[in-house]
């Protein structure tokens, strides 16, 4: 029996603490490195939402105002009827933060991911001018941000002989 108690190897509580000690240093020390880098991440992630966004419902209005023959406010901003000029009306709407054409949505409420669109479309020459603004409702990183952008749309336009 006494040479079940001879064998001492294991470890011994000094051991443990200084192995314990050196595991926490690095796990803060990557833990320092990684934070910046995720928030970073996060933030360019909001950025790039923003944008599909804004370009979806901007060229999406633009397609549209490209083949009119008049624009009007429907009811001021966020609304524009649109007779294109195959002589079919289109209005859209964005009364809840949603884009909204001729009454239907136009992308699914998941699409939006906690954000509000308006727009407007002012009269220029030659052309629209329309700008979309995005704005945040949702996660508490990126409330009270919006993004602005602006785009031009030419109508097209048949010459007769």
């Amino acid at each position: 029996m006494t040479g079940v108690f001879k064998n001492k190897k294991g470890m011994s509580l000094m051991e443990i603490l200084v192995g314990s000690l050196m595991f926490a240093l690095i796990a803060i020390t990557v833990t320092a490195v990684l934070s910046p880098m995720m928030l970073t991440y996060m933030r360019a992630n909001d950025l790039a939402e923003y944008n599909k966004l804004l370009d979806n419902v901007g060229n999406i209005i633009v397609s549209d105002l490209s083949r009119a023959s008049e624009a009007l406010p429907a009811s001021g901003k966020n609304s524009v009827e649109i007779t294109v000029s195959t002589g079919n009306t289109v209005v859209y709407t964005a009364p809840d933060g949603s884009l909204l054409r001729n009454g239907d949505p136009v992308f699914p409420p998941g699409f939006y991911k906690g954000k509000t669109v308006s727009f407007d479309v002012i009269e220029t020459t030659p052309g629209y001018t329309v700008t979309v603004t995005v704005s945040s409702t949702g996660r508490p990183a990126a409330v009270g941000v919006t993004l602005e952008r602006d785009y031009s749309a030419l109508p097209l336009m048949l010459i007769e002989n």
